[in-house]
């Protein structure tokens, strides 16, 4: 089956920037040499693992080449550890000792608001390498703001750094596990499925759909599923539900406890999924940690911040075969939803209530109802609380933890959770492209060709809320048993790294061509064919031979891509510093995540109770 919007530039083009990217450089002039015939020299701090430090030792050293006699780089490779407190001091100095630097997006706005990074904005206007439109819009415009107003779209907005990367979540998925459940996966997408029931396609595996499945049935949108005969089938280009997926990551794990001879009563460290993130279940349904809410009260500069995190009002969303929704000037297409401040009778108000219109919208059909963002984050600390410990209590009805999740302190740490992947104890791993490189060299580079220890792998999309007709509905005319009723949407977080230049850099024309070079096409292709990144640029993104390389894994690269148009930046970007979040967040990662704490007791914690003052004082006048 052929992939889907991939977009073509030309075939010299691209093995041009192939080349340029992937050289050795054997017969270039000697770095000192340059250096020394530069009439400008800047310093550049950066930071990855080896990988990462070797594509970036070949570009600049490319660069070099390329401004020989003009521009020279000087690359100092920074540790990760204490990167953050290396470069308050070095742009705090009046005379700049660093020229173009990483910022990673949680920083940028308070750097910003210190006057420590130079606007971008001119130098982007006057570049050819630089499109702005041609890039993640989620990745470029977390790089922009406004000091004055502190937003992202104020007047006084600048960009001030341009993404080296993005890093998007997806599920990661140990294929071997899978087969051992006698779980089979297909790569068929939503939008394609009319077409593979009709048996016009094959899926992207080459798989038809007469020589899979029972004669008669129809293949749903659905990530995990049983067939009529009770064939159990994981599609790696939708979505599970909630229930889907933890109903995969239950089998996959018991068939790995009882292939492993675990006793029933403890896990032998062996798990079906693992996620350390909120973002996906609370955006999915539209509830976030935080909301806006306006005000005309003098003490603030128009409004204040209000943490609802465990906000308990229902979301509401278009329904796809609805009319568009219009409330307080503002129009919701089919497949939309409603704002905290939209669907709420008065935002002010305790408690919150939901606003007339749209209990009458809702009531007509109009609009769907989906869980609050409470019931969302209930649900993610299920996954990772062991199964029969209390999570949380909604009236007489006790919750408890689903068991298929380590915890964090068995993970520790990040590269922790991608080891637990590696030596096969975890079958489903959310988490970024990062990973790539790393599991290309340890499990499986090829399709088909595991390397001794590994196992087969690819990704697939985080999971969404989603609800089924069943048998006993109420069906539309036009619907059927299995199709979707009510559905969120798909949703999940990135990190992403600025290249910026500091405001107080002599240099700023030279640093800004260094600049440009790696946010460009050179750059970012050099990045994404060595696997660990994906570029900043979609029509570079699109490319076979510069990010999907379907022939090498994953083949389903292509998952990256619709991820990256969803993305949202984590709740550590949303505000200039991470003060309002740092408190409540520990709770929620030692305490809760590990079982020490109720949901409950979490919102009765001062941690929780404190963080509304807190978040007061960033609209205070």
């Amino acid at each position: 089956m052929k992939k889907r919007n991939i977009k073509v530039v030309s075939a010299a083009m691209s093995s041009v920037l192939i080349l340029s990217a992937a050289a050795g450089f054997a017969a270039c002039a000697p770095q000192n040499e340059l250096a020394a015939s530069a009439k400008t020299t800047i310093t550049f701090w950066g930071y990855g693992d080896n990988n990462e430090q070797g594509v970036f030792q070949s570009l600049v050293q490319q660069f070099n080449e390329q401004h020989a006699g003009d521009i020279y780089v000087n690359y100092e490779v920074q540790a990760s550890d204490g990167y953050g407190d290396r470069v308050n001091a070095a742009l705090g100095r009046t005379r700049a000792t660093v020229d173009v630097l990483y910022i990673p997006d949680e920083s940028i706005k308070s750097y910003a608001a210190e006057g420590y990074l130079a606007p971008l904005d001119d130098y982007i206007a006057q570049s050819t390498e630089i499109q702005l439109d041609d890039m993640w819009s989620s990745a470029v415009e977390r790089y922009r703001y406004d000091v004055n107003t502190t937003t992202t779209d104020g007047p006084d907005a600048h960009y001030y750094g341009l993404p080296k990367d993005i890093g998007p979540t997806v599920i990661f998925y140990n294929e071997d596990h899978f087969t051992a459940a006698d779980v089979h996966v297909i790569s068929v997408a939503k939008e394609d499925l009319d077409a593979f029931n009709a048996g016009t396609i094959t899926d992207d595996r080459g798989q038809s759909k007469a020589d899979l499945f029972p004669a008669g049935y129809t293949v749903k949108p659905k990530g995990y599923f049983v067939d009529s005969e009770g064939g159990k089938w994981f599609n790696n280009q939708v979505p599970m539900s909630w229930d889907e997926c933890r109903e995969l990551a239950t089998l996959v794990q018991e068939t790995q406890r009882d292939l492993h001879n675990v006793p029933e009563d403890e896990t032998g460290g062996y798990y079906g999924y693992f996620t350390e993130w909120w973002f996906n279940y609370g955006w999915s349904v539209g509830g976030d940690c935080i909301e806006y809410v306006p005000t005309d009260n003098e003490a603030y500069n128009g409004g204040y911040w209000e943490f609802t995190i465990m906000e308990d009002t229902p979301n509401y969303i278009v329904a796809d075969d609805a009319e568009p929704f219009e409330i307080n000037g503002n129009t919701y297409q089919p497949g939309e939803i409603l704002t905290w401040n939209d669907k709420l009778a008065d935002v002010t108000a305790t408690p919150k209530t939901i606003d007339e219109d749209v209990l009458a919208a809702a009531a007509s059909g109009q609009l769907n109802e989906l869980p609050s963002q409470r019931d969302a984050f209930v649900e993610f600390v299920r996954v990772g609380q062991p199964s029969g410990m209390v999570v949380d209590k909604q009236g007489s009805e006790t919750l408890s933890g689903y068991g298929i999740c380590p915890s964090p302190s068995a993970i520790q740490g990040d590269s922790g959770k991608a080891l637990y992947f590696k030596n096969g104890y975890l079958s489903m791993l959310v988490d970024g492209r990062w990973n790539v490189v790393d599991f290309r060299n340890d499990l499986c580079e090829y399709p088909g060709q595991v390397k001794e220890g590994g196992f087969a792998w690819d990704v697939a999309p985080l999971p969404m809320y989603k609800e089924y007709y069943e048998t006993g509905d109420d069906i539309p005319e036009g619907k059927e048993v299995g199709d979707i009723k009510v559905h969120g949407v798909e949703a999940g977080h990135s990190g992403s790294v600025a290249l910026s230049i500091n405001n107080r850099s002599q240099k700023k024309d030279a640093a800004w061509k260094f600049v440009e070079f790696i946010a460009g096409a050179t750059g970012q292709t050099a990045q994404a064919q060595s696997g660990f990144a994906i570029p900043s640029q979609k029509s570079l993104a699109a490319q076979e031979d510069v990010f999907l390389q379907t022939d090498r894994c994953p083949q389903n690269s292509e998952i990256f891509l619709r991820a990256a148009e969803v993305e949202t930046p984590g709740d550590w970007w949303y505000l200039k510093d991470k003060l309002w979040i740092n408190p409540w967040a520990g709770v929620l990662n030692s305490d809760v995540r590990n079982g020490l704490k109720t949901l409950t007791q979490f919102e009765d914690s001062s941690e929780f109770k404190n963080t509304n003052q807190v978040l007061r004082g960033y609209t205070a006048k």
